[in-house]
This record gives C-alpha cells, sequence and structure tokens, in this order.
C-alpha cells in the first residue's frame, strides 16, 4: 500500500485532512508500524471497507477490521501502538498483540495535542502564565471542521 493510500485512510479515521497528516511528517513511519503489526492483507481489507463507504458513513462490518481501524487511529492520536489480538495460529503476526510507544517524535505529533492547540507535556513550554489567556478565536474543531474534505 502506498502512503497517500495509507493517509487517505487515516483521514478518514481521524478526521483530520491529508494535508494535516502529512505535515506530522510520521505518515511513512506509521504505515511502516501498520503493515509490520498488521499485515498487509489486514491492512488492504481496512482500505476495502473504508474505500468502499464512499460518501455514506464508515460501517466496518468486521471485527478485525474495526480493531485495527481503532489502532490506526490510537496511533496517531497518541503516537503508540495499542496492540491486536493476535490468532493463536498466527506466527507471523507475533509482534501484533505487544503495544509500545513508536517513537519520542510520535508522542510529540500526536494529533491529540492539536485538537486543542497544545503541546506534548514535556516538548514545548507554552510560556509563563500561558494557562490564563484563552485559546485563539476559532479554536475549536467542530465536526464538518474536522471531517475531511471527501466527505463534506
Amino acid at each position: 500500500m502506498l502512503v497517500d493510500h495509507f493517509i487517505a485512510i487515516s483521514a478518514e479515521l481521524t478526521g483530520f485532512s491529508a494535508e494535516e497528516l502529512r505535515a506530522t511528517g510520521m505518515a511513512g513511519v506509521y504505515r511502516a508500524v501498520v503493515l509490520e503489526r498488521a499485515g498487509a492483507e489486514r491492512l488492504g481489507r481496512l482500505e476495502a471497507a473504508v474505500t468502499g463507504a464512499g460518501d455514506g458513513p464508515l460501517g466496518l462490518d468486521e471485527e478485525p477490521e474495526r480493531e485495527l481501524a481503532r489502532a490506526v487511529a490510537h496511533l496517531w492520536y497518541l503516537g503508540t501502538w495499542p496492540g491486536l489480538r493476535v490468532p493463536e495460529d498466527s506466527k507471523a503476526q507475533r509482534l501484533a498483540g505487544e503495544p509500545f510507544v513508536v517513537s519520542s517524535r510520535a508522542y510529540t505529533e500526536g494529533l491529540a495535542w492539536r485538537t486543542f492547540h497544545g503541546n506534548a507535556p514535556g516538548t514545548a513550554a507554552q510560556g509563563h502564565g500561558s494557562w490564563s489567556t484563552a485559546p485563539p478565536a476559532g479554536a475549536t474543531r467542530d465536526a464538518d471542521a474536522a471531517a475531511p474534505a471527501e466527505r463534506r
């Protein structure tokens, strides 16, 4: 799967635009993590489910795809791989079930911090007294603004 396809899937799952995801610089790293931990076949099934939704609501009927969708969103928001349930007979996907922090940069670039226009704790000083000032105007993300352009 190409990085652009992974970004398109991720945009649908996170509510951030492809441009916002690309700007984190983490798309290639996250794609590699998902391919290593879940496998190309499982990621391909998720892509088919997401792209098959068209303009309608995203419906993931199969549990493995739902679980992977949650893991991909978790990865983007927190910079950590949450782990996946692994079938007992699967030796190839042994690593899928182990949660881990991808990197310090992944933590810093997590989408969770962008939702409130902040920085990850311990990564950048906000400045003395910054807690006492209101966020900038327009700092809220309503459902329409957060939706990928393809679904608007």
